[in-house]
C-alpha cells in the first residue's frame, strides 16, 4: 500500500511538473529591422516642436519606445489623422537607433538627423520679404492682424538644387488646400487665425535630405 502510495505521488508530481513547466517557456519577440529614416534637426521654435513621423500609421499604438541616444532625439507614440505613428524630435545633428513595438514584434530602425539648411533665396508675403526667418529654423512666423481678410499671396526662390513640389495649407492642423505644382508662388484667402502653410522640400544632390518649411499666421 505505501509502495503503491508513494508511485501515485511520484506520478503526481511528474505531472505537475509537466503542466507548469510551459508557463516558465516564453517565446522570444519577434525583431524586425525598420527602413533607416533621414530627419532634420531644426532649432527650436515657440510655435513648433518639428517632431518628425518615421513609421506608417497603424490601428493600434505602438509601445516601448526607446532611444538609444535621447541626446540626438527622443522617440514618442502620436496620433495623427491616419492612425498611431513613432515620431522622433531631433535634439541636434547626429545618429541614434530607436526601437518599438506593435502587435508582439520589436523593431529597430536607424535615424540619421540631419542639420538644417535654408533652402530658399527669398521668400515674400504679400511683397513683405520674410527670408531671414528662414536663415536659422524652418518656422517663419507672420501678423495675423495684418492679413486678415485679405487675398494673401506667398512667393518662394529656391536656392539651386532646390525643389518644393507641395504645400498644404492647414487650420488647427488640418489640410484645408493642397497645392500641388504651384510653381513657387501660392494664395490664399482671407487666411484664418493659427492658420499654416506647410511645404515639402527636397534637394536634388541628396534625397536624403527632405525638409519642409512654414509658414504661421499669429
Amino acid at each position: 500500500m505505501k509502495k503503491t502510495a508513494k508511485k501515485f505521488l511520484t506520478l503526481l508530481l511528474v505531472l505537475t511538473m509537466a503542466a507548469i513547466a510551459p508557463l516558465g517557456v516564453q517565446a522570444a519577440d519577434t525583431v524586425k529591422k525598420a527602413d533607416t529614416s533621414y530627419v532634420t534637426y531644426y532649432p527650436k521654435t515657440k510655435y513648433y516642436d518639428n517632431a518628425q513621423q518615421v513609421s506608417n500609421a497603424e490601428k493600434t499604438k505602438f509601445t516601448s519606445l526607446k532611444s538609444s541616444k535621447k541626446s540626438v532625439a527622443t522617440v514618442r507614440c502620436r496620433k495623427n489623422k491616419w492612425g498611431y505613428a513613432v515620431y522622433v524630435l531631433p535634439k541636434k545633428t547626429g545618429t541614434t537607433y530607436v526601437s518599438y513595438k506593435l502587435q508582439g514584434v520589436t523593431y529597430k530602425q536607424k535615424v540619421v538627423v540631419n542639420k538644417y539648411v535654408n533652402p530658399y533665396k527669398k521668400v515674400t508675403v504679400n511683397g513683405q520679404d520674410i527670408t531671414n526667418q528662414f536663415k536659422k529654423t524652418n518656422v517663419a512666423v507672420v501678423s495675423y492682424k495684418k492679413y486678415k481678410n485679405k487675398k494673401v499671396t506667398i512667393k518662394y526662390e529656391m536656392k539651386k538644387n532646390w525643389g518644393q513640389p507641395h504645400a498644404d495649407y492647414c487650420v488647427n492642423d488640418k489640410i484645408i488646400k493642397c497645392f500641388v505644382s504651384f510653381g513657387n508662388k501660392l494664395t490664399i484667402k482671407k487666411p484664418k487665425k493659427n492658420s499654416s502653410i506647410d511645404a515639402s522640400i527636397f534637394n536634388r544632390k541628396n534625397y536624403n535630405i527632405d525638409p519642409y518649411s512654414i509658414i504661421m499666421f499669429k
